[in-house]
């Protein structure tokens, strides 16, 4: 056997540090000494229950941890919003629970580390920790002892000594190993750690159930998030319409376009940040506004109406070109320019006359159309007809070019219409859950606040004649809002007759019943000797503005609940009868509104209606219920609202009208 150097067991390790033996397994190739295998056989049960011990220990001070990083977001989280706090919150627990893992992982006690603890806990002097560190210290010693080794008595040799000492200390660790009980390191509660988690806990819950005052905010986020993205759809569908109908590079409407692409693509990549996204929103609209030009349907209306007389002056048919086609006027001049020498001197003066009698309308439509039809009935009177000819094609070129325009501005005003508008639903969203405040957004981005329009009262006059005033306010804010006030007035006429004529005694009436456009209504009342009924029709307009403002955008109001806020109340049958249901409506006449052909009049004269013979007198079918044709002008306001811009408080005035006379409400 190789010689062992006892001198090692002299030398001690520096004081106040504790040395952990390894376990001679990693140390000895060969077998160990039956002793030693038993004492590491007795250690491994102790090992695994010391390493839940620490697990338990360890999770503790985990559960602790995570209790308080959970007090600290919750607390947080009532001053700061924070959208993803759910996630947080749970976040947290994975997290302790991965650091657990990590902790248990490192906390896995080594053979070495089970004997000083068995030792100290046990209170076996250092017993176990000592057989471990000499069999390493002495791999010579650690196995099985040889039976002459054994029979040995005393002698000299100090190896031999030696080793008898390791194997006598070994078989006094071994027989000592095996009296500790299994429960030495049963987990134990740590008093501190869950005192601490029981405090977190009773912090932790009425942060969690009372309610945070960042909800609105995180829901006003997450609102205007979801609306910008909605809008950021909305502006791309308008860009792809512009896009399909500005081809040139030059078109307003292309140019338009690309703004809008730009738009829309700012808002998907910030949806939550409102004021840019206004600000943005503002300065296109801003922009689109400055092209529109105010009289573009005025110019529409003469368009039409110079084509369909021009065709018809043309062609020399009374029905043609019924919508006002200013295509359609081109052929036909074209054509008339192709005919004019054919034609005889006289009907070439019948011709300008009737050319001349458009002059008026067609410069309204467009300056190069008044001009171009100077220049044709000059030359036509003059029998110049080549000058003629080239002055008709110059009149038809220009009919297409002003009908271009107004196509151009119409799609300009309907953009700008939709940039309005979701202006105002992304400031909306902006204001939701905020109450007392459902203010609209102003014009150049700013956010403004109002209170609904006060409606107007309207009182007749002895001549049948309404007044009717109306008033807005609006609130003033932080963000560049004023107040102001504004007042409008509107009146409304009628006008009807009625005549009876009869036999006998007594006294008869007619009434006359008078409707416009507008918001204004009139009757008249007559009366005579005889007996009969007549009906009279006039028309008549209104017209009626207001606002005023201090501020640098107005702002407008939301009116929620209570009755319809329109100008008057719907007369329904329901609560009037069929007999006050009705409005004056002859489409037969005049086109439905929405028509190409369709322009708005002025008002006139009403018709008078004669009996002739005793009884009464018959209806002229001139009034429609009103349910029939609810439909059709509410569909020409949406459309006219549609092709001209027009302020976001004009817009909810007009709609909040018409949803008064909802006859399906």
């Amino acid at each position: 056997m190789a010689a062992v150097r006892f001198r090692r067991l002299r030398r001690r390790a520096p004081a106040g540090r504790s040395v952990i033996p390894i376990d001679p397994r990693l140390v000895v190739s060969g077998p160990l000494d039956a002793d030693l295998e038993s004492i590491r056989a007795a250690l491994r049960p102790q090992r695994r229950r010391l390493w839940l011990r620490r697990i338990v220990r360890r999770t503790w001070l985990v559960v602790v941890g995570v209790a308080v990083v959970e007090v600290a977001l919750f607390a947080v989280a009532r001053v700061v919003p924070l959208e993803i706090l759910a996630s947080l919150a749970v976040a947290v627990p994975i997290g302790g629970l991965l650091v657990l893992a990590a902790l248990a992982a490192q906390a896995r006690p080594s053979m070495g580390e089970t004997a000083m603890a068995i030792d100290a806990e046990a209170h076996l002097g250092d017993r176990v920790a000592s057989a471990l560190a000499l069999a390493a210290a002495f791999p010579a010693a650690a196995g099985p002892a040889a039976a002459a080794e054994e029979e040995v008595g005393d002698t000299d040799d100090e190896s031999q000594q030696g080793e008898r000492f390791i194997r006598r200390q070994r078989i006094d660790a071994a027989r000592a190993v095996r009296l500790v009980p299994p429960g030495l390191f049963r987990p134990r509660v740590a008093r501190r750690p869950a005192v601490a988690t029981l405090m977190a806990a009773l912090i932790l819950v009425p942060l969690v159930f009372l309610p945070n005052p960042q909800d609105g905010a995180i829901a006003r986020t997450q609102a205007v998030r979801e609306q910008a993205r909605q809008e950021a759809d909305r502006v791309e569908k308008v860009a792809r319409d512009l896009e399909s109908k500005g081809t040139d590079p030059n078109d307003p409407r292309a140019r338009l376009a690309k703004e809008l692409r730009e738009l829309a693509a700012q808002m998907r990549t910030k949806p939550e940040d409102l004021k840019l996204n206004l600000a943005s929103l503002g300065s296109v609209e801003e922009d689109v506004r400055s092209q529109l030009d105010p009289s573009n349907e005025q110019r529409a209306s003469a368009l039409a109406a110079v084509s369909r007389a021009l065709s018809r002056a043309a062609t020399g048919q009374p029905n043609a070109n019924k919508d006002g086609d200013p295509k359609t006027a081109a052929n036909d001049l074209n054509d008339l320019g192709k005919k004019l020498d054919g034609m005889t001197e006289e009907q070439r003066k019948q011709l300008a006359a009737a050319l001349s009698e458009q002059q008026s309308a067609a410069s309204q439509a467009s300056g190069a159309a008044g001009q171009a039809l100077r220049d044709a009935v000059q030359s036509i009177s003059q029998g110049d007809t080549a000058a003629a000819q080239e002055a008709l094609n110059r009149l038809g070129e220009a009919l297409q070019n002003a009908d271009k325009s107004v196509d151009v501005n119409r799609d300009l005003a309907g953009a700008a219409s939709q940039l309005q508008d979701s202006r105002r639903n992304l400031a909306n969203a902006g204001q939701e859950g905020q109450p007392g405040q459902q203010g609209q957004q102003g014009q150049g981005g700013q956010q403004g606040q109002g209170q609904q329009g006060q409606g107007g009262q309207g009182s007749p006059g002895p001549s049948g004649q309404g007044q009717g005033q109306g008033q807005g306010q609006g609130s003033p804010g932080p963000s560049g809002q004023g107040q102001g006030q504004g007042q409008g007035q509107g009146q409304g006429q009628g006008q009807g007759q009625g005549q009876g004529q009869g036999q006998g005694q007594g006294q008869g009436q007619g009434q006359g019943q008078g409707q416009g456009q507008g918001q204004g209504q009139g009757q008249g009342q007559g009366q005579g000797q005889g007996q009969g009924q007549g009906q009279g029709q006039g028309q008549g307009q209104t017209a009626g503005n207001g606002g005023g403002s201090s501020a640098t955008s107005l702002g407008s109001g939301v009116r929620s609940g209570g009755p319809p806020a329109g100008p008057t109340n719907p007369n329904r049958p329901a609560t009037l009868g069929p007999d006050l249901s009705s409005v004056f409506a002859p489409f037969d006449r005049l086109g439905k509104p929405g028509d190409p052909s369709y322009v708005a009049g002025t008002g006139g004269d009403g018709q008078t209606q004669q009996g002739s013979q005793t009884g009464q007198g018959s209806n002229n079918g001139a009034l429609t219920p009103y349910q029939q044709v609810f439909g059709d002008f509410y569909n020409y306001a949406l459309t006219t609202l549609d092709r001209n811009y027009v302020p976001l408080s004009v817009k909810d005035y007009v709609r909040d009208y018409f949803s008064s006379l909802d006859p399906t409400h």
